[in-house]
């Protein structure tokens, strides 16, 4: 191929030539970059038959399918579906249609074929073929159909494939509460960071059970979590835990199970004997008084009791409630619930054999594909190891959906808000129980260069390919936000810059050697949207960094909330903006899991600890901390102009040290924006010093593990969290 040629395949492909980066500068991206993307997504670009074939099946497919594998279809929509046809068919031809609705109803007719618009045409391989446009004819109701239609001209028949009719709503769900112009207030935590004397050294389910109503009795309205995607129980890596590079975003961390608040727990006396057992007791007292989580230490324990619970109680009798109550939960989990528990019980047993099975890269050959032959005669040889995988994501997800139910009670507006992940590792569950193709593990998604990251970022997640999603009518998204959205009133999709595109890096490259790839957009939020109101979740979006201008205005238009850093609400002169100049349909937040705490930013922990592990020099940690003294002043300025800073605060910043009087003083101020949602930080209510993850960074800190240096009860007992709270809530009211 020429390489005009490479390049207007790229283009068809969705992949960028060029991109605004976060200053507005033009950038364009290299050719050669976005050939290797070509190749990593399956277009043969070195053999020109290869590729000439490949093309031209998939353009004959197009025509044979008549219909397109999926079509979305918002409120604003013009609603029409459209449609490949021979030119050369009779006058005489009928199109019979057929629309099979959700509820299994069916709505059909026949009309001429001349009646349907011909909106283009175009030819393939000599013969002419017209693109029509067919105009629903029917109100269609929200919802996933499918449409079909059979055209025949008197001595031919065309049958169409089985398209996917997706009609959604164009705005998000809204709460009565907030559309009526209450402003909320709540904390964001890192679940596995709460101490209480109940847990076994990570914060769980029964913990966030407890943290709902005492946030409620202070006034709040929703606690954020991180995102509690399911992990990798049988990995000895520490460093293996990040709640961002998962293993599967649709299941749960098994983690976060309350063993004491398993109803089959208190009935297993073999159980009860083991955890109360003097050893068993200092080992759960040592795992809670450490101040970094030992996921290891708390999983071997949690596994040792619940499988002695799950081999004694006969929890899959169909003869008792409890039993048919997880049989049918097996059964609405489907095969994406029996790949979950076959990976979870695999990568368990291969370990065990002294396997480094960190990923499906290291199974043996034969079970490297989840629906292999293979893994179906170990999955029926592991049977009962199998089953009670199952049954830990069947007590995950009912400890959870009691914490929402407890939030509910409390008349917490919000209640529990969730956080979607960008991606999933390579080696991750998910990616090896790829069905519908669409992962490419021969890249990862990152983020090009900008100001927080000089050098770009490359996250170590497999991509979803763009044409792939299509193909399968977006089924893997839908199965997804569906989970996410389950137990909870919002959902906050991180880098939600990926429904306009993804910046794909080839794996072995930098990060600023990668391209952008561009997203179905209008179909992805149009799906989201649509469950979003099936299940009442509020939908926030984090759009901070290079976001594209049409992507904002998209989720302007939709309803869903920015998200809105106070570090970044800068003034053209350098001075932070108004609180009352906030964007409304926002939530704002002072710090977030990827920045130090604010006794941290406050004396410059970050960038001192930063010279250490090698992330900056001496002369950047120079250079910041000078941006960081004059960013602290005009922060004064603002908040002293707003009647936000206590007269007893110094005028110069720098003569001002780290106080809780200050923390409040910047909590109330965030609380007086014009933003529907603040969200804080409960480690900022105890002047926690260390952060919770430090970018760039994998073993020079120990992310996601560092936990709360007090106990619930005790912070929440707190006279100074109780004045806090106070005065968050009358900003927020004011």
């Amino acid at each position: 191929m020429t390489e005009n040629q490479i390049q207007e395949l790229a283009d068809k492909a969705g992949i960028a030539r060029d991109y605004l980066d976060v200053s507005n500068n033009l950038v364009t991206i290299d050719p050669k970059n976005r050939a290797d993307m070509l190749r990593i997504m399956g277009y043969p670009i070195d053999d020109q038959k290869a590729l000439e074939l490949k093309e031209e099946h998939s353009r004959r497919k197009e025509c044979d399918d008549i219909l397109d594998p999926v079509t979305v279809l918002n409120d604003k929509d013009f609603k029409c579906v459209y449609m490949r046809t021979r030119a050369d068919v009779r006058q005489s031809a009928v199109i019979s249609w057929s629309i099979e609705l959700e509820d299994h109803t069916r709505i059909s007719d026949a009309v001429p074929l001349e009646e349907i618009e011909i909106a283009d045409y175009f030819d393939l391989d000599g013969e002419q073929y017209d693109l029509r446009r067919f105009i629903i004819p029917v109100d269609l109701p929200y919802g996933y159909h499918h449409f079909s239609c059979v055209i025949t001209d008197g001595y031919r028949i065309f049958n169409s494939v089985r398209s996917s009719l997706i009609r959604c709503p164009s705005s998000m769900y809204m709460p009565d509460e907030i559309k009526s112009g209450r402003k909320l207030w709540g904390v964001s935590v890192q679940l596995y960071a709460l101490r209480s004397e109940e847990n076994w050294g990570v914060g769980d389910f029964n913990d966030l059970k407890h943290l709902l109503p005492d946030l409620a009795s202070c006034g709040g309205s929703f606690v954020g979590l991180n995102p509690v995607h399911a992990g990798y129980p049988a990995s000895p890596d520490p460093c293996n835990v990040s709640p961002y590079s998962p293993s599967s975003r649709q299941w749960l961390n098994i983690c976060y199970i309350s063993v004491p608040q398993v109803p089959e727990y208190i009935e297993c006396p073999e159980a009860c004997s083991l955890v109360g057992s003097k050893q068993f007791q200092q080992k759960l007292r040592a795992l809670r008084e450490r101040e970094y989580v030992d996921y290891r230490g708390v999983i071997d324990l949690k596994l040792q009791v619940l499988r002695i619970i799950f081999d004694r109680m006969h929890v899959d009798d169909r003869r008792s409630t409890r039993g048919r109550k997880f049989l049918a939960f097996i059964e609405e989990g489907g095969r994406d619930l029996l790949t979950m528990a076959t990976y979870g019980a695999l990568q368990a047993d291969l370990f065990k054999k002294g396997v480094d099975a960190s990923g499906w890269q290291a199974f043996p050959r034969e079970l490297q594909q989840a629906d292999s032959p293979f893994v179906e005669v170990w999955r029926n040889e592991h049977a009962a190891d199998v089953r009670f995988y199952c049954y830990l994501q069947f007590l995950a997800q009912e400890q959870l959906d009691e914490a929402f139910a407890q939030a509910q009670q409390n008349h917490m507006c919000v209640g529990i808000y969730r956080d979607l992940a960008v991606g999933v590792a390579p080696g991750s569950c998910d990616v090896w129980g790829d069905r519908d193709g669409v992962y490419r593990v021969k890249a990862s998604v990152g983020a090009p260069p900008d100001h927080l990251g000089p050098l770009g970022q490359v996250w170590g997640l497999a991509p979803m390919d763009p044409r792939a999603l299509r193909e399968c009518a977006y089924e893997p998204m839908i199965r997804l936000y569906r989970a996410n959205m389950r137990s909870c009133g919002a959902l906050r999709i991180d880098h939600a810059a990926g429904l306009n595109r993804f910046w794909w890096v080839a794996n072995g490259h930098k990060a600023c050697d990668g391209v952008y790839v561009k997203s179905p957009m209008h179909d992805l939020i149009g799906i989201i949207a649509l469950e979003s109101v099936r299940h009442k979740c509020l939908i926030i979006c984090e759009d901070l960094g290079t976001i594209p201008q049409d992507l904002r205005d998209a989720l302007r238009q939709c309803g869903a909330l920015s998200y809105k850093m106070f570090f970044d609400e800068r003034a053209s002169d350098g001075g932070f903006i108004s609180p009352y100049d906030y964007q409304h349909t926002a939530m704002a937040a002072l710090t977030t899991h990827d920045m130090p705490t604010l006794k941290g930013w406050w004396n410059n922990l970050d960038l001192i600890n930063g010279v250490k592990m090698g992330i900056y020099t001496e002369q950047q940690r120079i250079d910041l901390t000078r941006e960081r003294d004059q960013a602290k002043q005009r922060m004064f300025d603002s908040m002293r102009y707003f009647g936000s800073l206590d007269s007893s605060i110094p005028y110069l910043a720098s003569d001002t040290p780290f106080s809780m009087e200050l923390v409040k003083d910047m909590q109330v101020h965030l609380c007086k924006t014009s933003c529907m949602m603040y969200s804080s930080q409960l480690e900022d209510w105890i002047g926690v010093e260390k952060p919770v993850n430090v970018p760039g960074t994998m073993r020079e800190y120990p992310n996601w593990r560092r936990k709360l240096t007090k106990n619930l009860d005790e912070i929440f007992s707190d006279s100074f969290v109780k004045d806090l709270t106070s005065a968050m809530t009358k900003a927020r009211n004011s």
